[in-house]
Formats: C-alpha cells, sequence, structure tokens
C-alpha cells in the first residue's frame, strides 16, 4: 500500500503580516526593492503565498502606503480653513519625508484604505464647510493631494543627492547662467539663499492653490 503525502499547507498568513514585511523591505531596500518575492522572502515564504491576501503588486503597495498612514494625525486650529488647509499639506509632507519612499507608493488613479479615507474626510469637511461644491472640494483635495505627493518626491530626491555632496542640476545651471546668456534666470538665482529656499517654494506653490480654491466660494 502506498502511503498518501499529505499536501503543504497554504502559510498561515494574514494581510497584516504581509503589509508589515513589506514595510521592512521598503525601508531597508527602498522602492527599487520592494518586490513580491522580496516581501515573500521577508516572511520566508513562496511569493505565490502573498496573492491569497493581495491580488497584485499595486493592491499591496495602497495597502502599505495605508499602513504607513496610521500614524498621521492632522493637527488643525479651526479657525481659517486656508490656514487649516495649508498646515495638513506641511504635516503630510513631514509626514512623508520622514519615511523612506512612502510617496513613490501610490499608483496613478484612485485608492483607498481606512486611513487614507479618515485623512480624505476631514480634508473634504473642511472644504466644503468653507464653501466648496463638494464636486469642486473633491477636484481641489486631489489637486493638493497630487501637489504634496509629486513634491515630496522631488525633494526626497534632492536630499539624496545633496548628501553626496553633489547636486549635478546646480552645478550645470551655475555654469549656464555664468554665461551671460540668460539675464533673468540669474536674478531668480541671486534672490536664493545657498541651496534654495525649499520650505519657501512648497509654501509658495501651496499658497497658489488655496487662493485658487477660495475663487471657487461663491461671494455670500
Amino acid at each position: 500500500m502506498v502511503s498518501r503525502v499529505p499536501s503543504k499547507a497554504r502559510p498561515q498568513l494574514s494581510p497584516d503580516l504581509v503589509v508589515a514585511a513589506a514595510a521592512q523591505v521598503l525601508e531597508r531596500e527602498g522602492f527599487e526593492g520592494l518586490t513580491m518575492r522580496a516581501v515573500a522572502a521577508q516572511l520566508q515564504v513562496q511569493a505565490p503565498a502573498l496573492y491569497w491576501h493581495f491580488p497584485n503588486k499595486d493592491a499591496l503597495q495602497v495597502a502599505l502606503y495605508d499602513h504607513l498612514m496610521a500614524d498621521l494625525v492632522f493637527e488643525l486650529q479651526g479657525r481659517d480653513w486656508r490656514k487649516d488647509i495649508f498646515d495638513m499639506a506641511q504635516q503630510l509632507r513631514r509626514h512623508l519625508l520622514a519615511r523612506r519612499d512612502v510617496a513613490l507608493l501610490l499608483p496613478h488613479g484612485f485608492f483607498v484604505g481606512p486611513n487614507i479615507m479618515g485623512h480624505a474626510e476631514k480634508i473634504l469637511a473642511i472644504l466644503i464647510r468653507a464653501g466648496l461644491a463638494p464636486k469642486d472640494a473633491g477636484y481641489a483635495m486631489s489637486t493638493g493631494f497630487s501637489y504634496v505627493i509629486t513634491w515630496v518626491i522631488g525633494e526626497a530626491d534632492l536630499v539624496a543627492r545633496r548628501a553626496t555632496g553633489h547636486d549635478g542640476n546646480d552645478e550645470l545651471a551655475q555654469a549656464m547662467v555664468a554665461t551671460g546668456a540668460y539675464p533673468h534666470f540669474a536674478q531668480v538665482i541671486g534672490s536664493f539663499e545657498a541651496g534654495g529656499d525649499v520650505d519657501g517654494q512648497f509654501a509658495f506653490g501651496m499658497n497658489c492653490l488655496i487662493a485658487g480654491f477660495a475663487q471657487l466660494i461663491p461671494e455670500r
């Protein structure tokens, strides 16, 4: 009689365990190293086991982003909606910059998660109470969020390059301005402190967006 070899049981994983492992991989390897195979190796399982919980890498990335946003708590004054939206943008920016490559996790398109939706609900409440129509409030939130995410990706890259003591873009710009062919650009460069006023540039862009949002509020 031939004995039957029991089939290997499916790994006892959970979405939370997979996301926690993905967070470790992201912190250690960065976004480029965040693969289903790497997460599986962190858990000491085969990659196909992860697909019981996440149908693809995009789904895992959104869940990981939502997980990493769990400890973001907006601290607001509540006196002026403009100030509240600006403060939320600054707090989101600092939160994302404190973690490696988090801003790169989100795919294009709409994404949801309990923490993401909670933050969105707070933003929309402020905008709608300020007088924006629901549709305009949605557009404003999406525009502002895209600005912060894009800014953080660029700022993190700038910090990484300057950490090496070398920024090819700055050096090239200085060399081109020195030719005298770009006098207006020379005035702009001269107006910045050494290394550029990154905080001031972020604030300028965000304030421009908020001023635009304010124009959508009907006069009362």
